[in-house]
């Protein structure tokens, strides 16, 4: 056999071997007792058994982050509990912690795996070393990418949701009206509406003695959604001032409609240079090679 095939699968395994080690003890799922006998168990074997319930790559990543959260405390703070909260994520679920495990887990593991191959593909570990690099940020770009994308689809909800309140506000309280809108959205789209569930949240929050304007600030702030942080403001200043809640309602619907179709036209206006410059990614290197070249290799051949 070929000593760089031996030598390959030796490192593949000894990596492997090493890791088996490493998480077998967290990966074990135990074996489970009946419901009646859950009762008499232990706390430490109702934490087991519970732990056993996570998903398995929860389960790879509660040791990595034990480690980051006691000995390196400020690796784990350079993720934000803001970015979590704006993806949709619950912190005390989604630590900091795990996040950056995932950060370094995925690091390492492209590595190691460009370190095995490296025995077979001389240049394994050169591609690894950028895919690791990928592997290192993605967490964090994910997490920033999903709260982009709540962001923007709250503010696409927004102005029909204010169109919604504004009729029922001029005849029930602003309180009912938001309450009846935000139930009727949520059924309507079968919990697909994002600011429906979010002001469910707020009114039930209100509910429990929360005036209903903190209420909705906390969902902006939670989602950093400025227009609905202005609106709660507008709301609660037109109230102290005696103002009509119509009228606040239906200047910020058609404030957030305008910039929405301001919004609109300026993605328009790049779709121009970037077609530019596709078509001409696209026909240059053809035009540069059967027109400029054969031109230039006849003028080539006539010297």
């Amino acid at each position: 056999m070929d000593l760089t095939l031996l030598g390959a699968l030796a490192t593949g395994t000894a990596v492997f071997c090493l890791l088996v080690a490493l998480f077998a003890p967290w990966l074990a799922v135990p074996a489970r007792d009946d419901a009646v006998r859950a009762a008499g168990l232990t706390r430490e074997r109702y934490v087991r058994l519970v732990s056993a319930e996570r998903p398995a790559w929860e389960r790879v990543l509660a040791p990595v982050a034990g480690w980051v959260g006691e000995r390196v405390p400020a690796l784990a703070s350079q993720v934000s509990e803001r970015d979590i909260v704006r993806a949709g994520l619950d912190p005390a679920a989604l630590p900091p912690a795990e996040i950056y495990a995932a950060k370094l887990v995925l690091g390492v593991a492209v590595l190691a795996v460009g370190l095995a191959l490296s025995a077979i593909v001389p240049f394994a570990l050169l591609v690894a070393l950028p895919v690791a690099f990928v592997g290192y940020i993605f967490p964090t770009e994910y997490l920033g990418w999903l709260g982009r994308r709540r962001q923007s689809q709250l503010r696409r909800e927004l102005p029909d949701f204010l169109a919604l309140v504004r009729p029922l506000a001029e005849r029930h309280s602003l309180e009912r009206a938001v309450s009846q809108v935000a139930d009727a959205v949520h059924r309507a789209s079968n919990g697909r509406n994002l600011l429906g569930e979010q002001v469910r949240g707020a009114v039930a929050a209100y509910g429990t003695g929360v005036d209903l304007y903190a209420a909705l600030r906390d969902v902006a702030a939670a989602s950093d959604l400025e227009e609905l942080e202005e609106l709660a403001g507008s709301l609660a200043q037109a109230r102290h001032l005696g103002k009509g809640v119509g009228e606040v309602l239906a200047e910020h619907e058609r404030g957030l409609r305008d910039g929405e179709r301001n919004r609109l036209l300026g993605a328009a206006s790049t779709v121009q240079p970037k077609l530019a410059a596709i078509l001409a990614g696209v026909y240059l290197p053809e035009f540069v090679l059967l027109i400029v070249l054969p031109l230039f290799l006849s003028t080539l051949g006539r010297l």
